[in-house]
This record gives structure tokens, sequence and C-alpha cells, in this order.
């Protein structure tokens, strides 16, 4: 092997999941520096992306488990670097290998589970003077991504700000660069996030919610809620500003919006209650004629509720679709239009009283 071009061998090892090339970096000095370096990484991650290889579900108990997305089988707990109670973390998104994690304290890291390296990020305050009156915050949300234009993976906070005395609702945002190390506000907002929990979506060099255009009414202000949350916005990392999505033609009934990503492409589900739920796929983004409706559940063929679905990702083959049904059942939605059930969380990782999972790519 020492013969043989350095190039020859970063092709060779860059095809290796992550958990191999920690072995190999003990082989000798010059593989430890190639293996490493920033462009290994960057080709190591292409080809996963590229052969849709090394992929995992991250599921959520009181624990974080780690279940490998080609196989399915069962979970394994991984052990996070935050300190806290009992053990229980916030799982607030995933990029690249890299989960963005935080504790009841609100301590957040960047930790890639893999190489176990992590960056505990900086405290950030909420700036409570609003307009002339009392308010107070009753939202935040989060969104994790990379800004592929200045090399930067960033961490965007939402927080939704409502009038005591007047009829406002206001979206301060600001952005973590782990580059720079710090935070720093960005233009408010133009629309109300309206989900708790809900942590934006990144596909396309961008963070995505579902919103509404609805920012004063009284309505939303004595409610804490809206039935116009049907906008998709997008906010660009890489120039920090908001574009609204184009969406497809949905027709005229009633629907529950979600926004998710699929491969490469943005998705978003149209959730009829008790009738069906369309997942739509953006082969082309930015452009609404690129829209293609991928596939639709029938509530007959739903397990429980069938109150919503999450596509995950798509198996190696590209011919299945893992789905998460009501944050409860996972099953793959095949091409010849049947559905494979897969396994309730329940049944991997123990009772449990929530769930989120996030598919990632490993790298160093």
């Amino acid at each position: 092997m020492s013969s043989l071009p350095l190039d020859i061998i970063a092709d060779v090892l860059s095809r290796l999941p992550p958990k191999k090339l920690l072995c190999f970096r003990c082989v000798c000095k010059p593989w430890c520096h190639l293996i490493d370096s920033s462009d290994f990484m960057k080709l190591h991650l292409h080809k996963s992306i590229k052969s849709n290889t090394n992929q995992s579900l991250i599921l959520k108990h009181s624990h974080l488990y780690w279940v490998s997305l080609d196989s399915l089988d069962l979970a394994s707990e991984i052990d996070h670097p935050l300190m806290c109670y009992n053990h229980s973390v916030k799982l607030l998104g995933s990029c690249n290998g890299l989960l963005c994690i935080c504790n009841i304290v609100d301590d957040i890291a960047f930790w890639n589970p893999s190489t176990r390296k992590h960056r505990v990020l900086p405290c950030v305050s909420l700036e409570l003077r609003r307009y002339s009156g009392p308010s107070v915050c009753s939202l935040c949300l989060y969104g994790f991504g990379y800004d592929k234009v200045n090399e930067d993976y960033k961490l965007v906070r939402i927080a939704r700000f409502r009038g005591i005395e007047t009829s406002f609702v206001e979206c301060e945002v600001k952005v973590f660069s782990l580059r720079r190390n710090c935070w720093k506000r960005i233009k408010d907002m133009p629309y109300v996030c309206g989900y708790p929990g809900t942590n934006g979506v990144f596909a396309c060099g961008a963070l995505h919610w579902v919103v509404s255009r609805n920012c004063t009414s009284e309505e939303f202000n004595r409610n804490g809620s809206s039935e116009e949350f049907n906008v998709v916005v997008a906010l660009d990392l890489a120039v920090e500003d908001y574009n609204e999505v184009a969406l497809p033609e949905f027709g005229d009934r009633n629907f529950n919006l979600e926004v998710g990503a699929l491969g490469d492409c943005l998705c978003v589900v149209a959730n009829y209650s008790n009738v069906q739920s369309d997942v739509w796929v953006m082969k082309e983004y930015g452009v609404k004629d690129s829209w293609c409706k991928l596939f639709s559940v029938m509530r007959e063929q739903m397990r429980g509720l069938g109150r919503s679905l999450r596509p995950l990702g798509y198996s190696k083959g590209g011919s299945e679709v893992l789905v998460e049904q009501d944050k409860v059942n996972l099953f793959c939605k095949r091409d010849s239009g049947k559905n494979q059930r897969i396994a309730d969380h329940e049944k991997n990782v123990k009772k449990r009283d929530d769930f989120l999972s996030e598919g990632f790519k490993l790298v160093l």
C-alpha cells in the first residue's frame, strides 16, 4: 500500500464506514493526516451521498439510540456529551453526520457521534424589549444546517414574541456560526411559526418551516393558533435571507401541511384528516413546475390514528421510502404501492413518551 499514490489510497478509504476509518487512522501518520484532512471529509461525504450509504436513524427516548438505515435492526444506545439530570436531550437537527443537541438547561452542542467530538455553543440571550409595550416569548424553534458557500455550520434560533397589551406577533431570529463561534441577530422573520417542537428542515442550502403570513391577527394572539399555516418559508444560510417556496396545487380540501427532506430534495406532505396523506417532492429546487407527487397513503393503510406522515429517507436501491407515521410507527413505502411495516418504536427502545428521528450521513 505504501507504493500506491495518495489519491488512490484516499479513494479506497473514502468508501469505508466511519468506524473503520477511525481504526485506520492508527495505521501510520500519513493515513492519519489524510483521514483528518478537510478534503478527505468532503470526499467521504460526497461518496456517502452518491452511493446512498453510511446512513443512520437516530431514535430518542430518555436516551439516544442509533439504528442502521440499511438493516433497521435492534437499536444501540449512544452516550451524548452534555450533562443533564436524566440523560435526556432534545435533538435540534442533523447535517452531514453532525447532531445538534440541547439539554434541559439549554446547553447546546454540535456533536459527531462517530468521532465523539463536540463543541458547546456560547449562550444566547433573548432581547426582551419589543416595540413600546410588554410582550412574552411564547415559543423557541431551531434549525441546523450547512452553509456550503462559506463552508460553515449554522444554527438558527427563532424566538416568537406575542404582545400582551397590543395585537402583534414578532419572530426574532439569531444565527450561530461555527466558523466565527458567535451568535448574531439577523432580520426578523416576517412570518409566524406556530408549531412547538417543529425544527427547521435543511435542504438545498436552506432551512424550511411551515408558517403563517398572519402576524397581527387578534385571533392568533387570543388563541395562540391559526388555521393559516399554509406557507413554507426558506432561510438561505449563505445570504441569511428569507424566501417563500412555491408549493404544488393541492386542491380545495383542508389539510395539514408538513415540510421535510427526501434525498437531496425538499418535500412536503399534505395530510388530509381521516382520508389520506400525499407526499410531494421538488425535483428542481425553487421551480414550482418540478413538484411531483411521489406517493399517497390512504387512511386504511395506516395503523392507529393516521394523523401524519413524515418521509425519512430512501432505501439504498431507491425503490423504497422509509416513512414515520404519527411519530410512532415505521413502514416502507414500495414502488408496488404496498406498505411493509417495520416496527413500533417501542419495540426497539422500550417504552417511550417521545420520539424524534433524523437520517444523517456519518463523516469525520
